[in-house]
């Protein structure tokens, strides 16, 4: 009794802080098979027998299969550990206090798990289903008969995934990047999940030890603990734009740098990738929070549409980010911006503008920062805002990269750390400073006008 009550304090202080992106897994099967016979297994039985045994059993060599259903995990996850944990409740008399190491090996061919019950570590006839040393279904009316192992004592890859060590009552652990590696191949591969052959220190007699089963008591059963997380995501989506200028303005909410050099823009039958593009503000290099304005010539100034994707629309994989269409509906790809929940309705389309100082722009005062797409009622049509968020009067603006043709207000402080061109015109109101850093380039010929003031929508 004190051995089960100190393995489950340790079980259950190893198990305590689980996080929201770590699942626990029990075993869906598990047995035993003993070198010494054929037809005698353990696939029932409350321990799972590893390692080798001494001169009192002929030295002979136990090997425990245990598999785990990793299906709950998603497809796209990215798994930073994998740890199996089993208890470890019996070893020979004279090596009560001797670590031991044990190793994990993928198993290469399914097995099966019967209602056998071996008793004091030797094993018991098998029943339907059982894997033995030799089979791995035992059909015990008819053993020549059995499915076979290629390899008496089970086919598995020789090269470990993982090693530990193991000592009577305490948790033994393997945690290592080949087992990472072997659950995303079974989440890749379901049909390949056989799970993991354990094996002992086969040349060391009285090195075998019992550690708990799956029909064990509910709380020392094994189990395979997994942490991950989820890759990033991308929620770049269009945030401005000025078809009469033929502006385009990409915003990213999201946490990581997107790269957009392999990102599209589609009106139509025209599409172009961002890296033929010419760049007016920002960097290809899309960082969080930040904005990049480019121009592409082939959207249409007064009826069209603009698609947004992730890559080539023609590939599989290939995601539409956001759309949008104006001046009429039903344009060529509102269909598929529906479907991809880009766009509300086909039919939906913004107005027409046809002053160059008016562009489409997404509510300023709305929340992005999850990627949501924008539909028709997310856009406004007011004074564009090239490079900034998109608030007429917001609370402090600042400037970097190549300062556009624009009027840019603030209702506090206006921070220029940009350079103008010798074609920019531009004008700058704010209502409480207009700071430009010592490295802010305004060149001759360009057009420069400040002022300390109230800030408008016109």
């Amino acid at each position: 009794m004190m051995r089960n009550i100190l393995i489950l304090s340790l079980f259950i202080s190893r198990i305590s802080f689980s996080q929201n992106t770590t699942i626990t897994l029990q075993p869906i099967k598990d047995n035993t098979i003993f070198s010494e016979s054929n037809t005698e297994s353990n696939g029932a039985g409350t321990l799972i027998y590893v390692g080798k045994t001494g001169s009192n059993n002929g030295g002979a060599l136990r090997r425990g299969l245990i598999k785990f259903n990793v299906s709950s995990i998603p497809s796209n996850a990215i798994i930073s550990e994998a740890k199996l944990l089993m208890p470890t409740l019996q070893a020979p008399p004279t090596q009560i206090n001797n670590y031991h190491n044990f190793t994990l090996h993928k198993i290469t061919k399914d097995w099966g798990e019967g209602t056998s019950t071996s008793a004091a570590g030797s094993g018991a006839p098998a029943t339907l289903n059982d894997a033995t040393w030799a089979y791995t279904f035992a059909i015990p009316t008819n053993f020549p008969s059995s499915p076979q192992w290629t390899n008496l004592g089970g086919d598995f890859v020789s090269t470990a995934s993982a090693t530990a060590a193991a000592l009577l009552n305490e948790i033994c652990e393997w945690n290592s990047v080949g087992m990472i590696s072997d659950v995303n191949a079974w989440i890749a591969s379901p049909t390949t999940n056989f799970g993991w052959m354990i094996r002992g220190e086969e040349t060391v007699s009285f090195s075998a030890k019992g550690f708990s089963s799956r029909h064990y008591a509910e709380i020392l059963r094994p189990q395979l603990v997994i942490t991950y997380s989820f890759p990033p995501v991308e929620n770049a989506f269009i945030s401005e734009v000025n078809p009469q200028k033929q502006w385009i303005e990409i915003y990213n909410p999201s946490s990581p740098t997107i790269n957009l050099i392999n990102y599209r823009l589609a009106n139509g039958n025209s599409i172009i990738q961002f890296n033929d593009i010419q760049v007016l503000n920002g960097s290809l290099m899309l960082e969080a929070n930040k904005y990049i304005v480019l121009n592409w010539t082939s959207i249409c100034q007064n009826d069209g549409e603009l698609a947004f994707y992730n890559g080539n629309p023609a590939e599989v994989g290939t995601l539409m980010k956001d759309y949008i269409q104006y001046g009429s509906g039903n344009h060529q790809r509102a269909a598929a911006a529906v479907s991809a929940g880009v766009w509300e309705n086909a039919n939906l389309f913004l107005n027409t503008i046809l002053a160059d100082t008016s562009s489409y722009s997404v509510n300023g005062n709305n929340n992005y920062a999850s990627g949501m797409a924008t539909n028709s009622v997310d856009y406004l049509i007011q004074r564009h805002t090239p490079s900034i968020k998109n608030l007429i009067c917001p609370p402090s603006v600042t400037l970097e990269g190549n300062i556009m043709s624009a009027k840019y207000t603030s209702a506090g402080q206006l921070n220029l750390i940009g350079n103008l061109t010798p074609t920019s015109s531009v004008k700058f109101i704010s209502q409480q400073s207009i700071l430009l850093q010592n490295l802010t380039l305004i060149p001759n010929g360009a057009v420069f006008e400040a002022k300390i003031g109230a800030c408008s929508s016109n």
